[in-house]
């Protein structure tokens, strides 16, 4: 069964206000990475978990964005973003695991430092399998665990509940890498590195380009 998700009404709109504020700081740290990844998207994006709209810079002005984004808080900041970017924006307040979207009726499918917090990540990457295309692409930048014994490993070990309290559901720890190598897509490209930042949790990351 799937957990709905559930809004806060005090570390909600303070995460919104986090993210639409560092976007600046997120483009530094992410922008030449999205920019490749997402830079033959289709006239129609969904995009899992959007947040503040951190993406959006990155898309083709007049793109119909059809936002999974169940955190409500989000939305008001995501409608913004929207319209300084000229993106035409459709908010669905659903889980990455309850898309009602058609099967088979998306090209272009992307998550940036989401498959960490949905409840079910597995069902979450079928439901992106089943609403694409054939030869449909999900795109993705993640967090991942680190290696084991590491120093990274203890120190995501370490702060995980904090973390996952204050963002919402977030996993410093998760294992999305091996997620997504077993999800049957039909290929993937994936690249394995340690992104450094002030943010040292989410330090191992990994990015690529799934078909269906």
């Amino acid at each position: 069964m799937n957990k709905e998700f559930e809004n806060n009404n005090v570390r909600g709109p303070i995460n919104s206000w986090f993210f639409y504020t560092i976007s600046g700081y997120m483009d530094v740290l992410w922008g030449k990475s999205k920019k490749e990844l997402f830079q033959d998207h289709s006239g129609t994006v969904v995009e899992i978990g959007p947040g503040a709209g951190a993406n959006m810079r990155y898309l083709k002005r007049g793109t119909k964005l059809i936002a999974i984004e169940p955190n409500i808080h989000m939305h008001k900041n995501l409608r913004k973003t929207a319209k300084k970017y000229g993106i035409h924006l459709y908010i669905k307040s659903i889980t990455g695991e309850t898309i009602d979207l058609p099967d088979s009726s998306v090209d272009f499918v992307m998550s940036t430092l989401v498959l960490c917090t949905v409840d079910n990540p597995l069902q979450c990457v079928n439901q992106i399998k089943r609403i694409l295309k054939p030869t449909g692409q999900f795109v993705f930048i993640e967090h991942v665990k680190a290696r084991e014994n590491s120093i990274l490993g203890f120190i995501q070990n370490l702060i995980h509940k904090p973390w996952h309290w204050f963002f919402e559901g977030c996993h410093t720890n998760r294992d999305t890498a091996s997620l997504l190598e077993s999800a049957g897509f039909s290929s993937i490209v994936m690249d394995k590195y340690n992104h450094y930042s002030p943010f040292i949790p989410i330090i191992p990351q990994i990015r690529g380009r799934a078909v269906k």
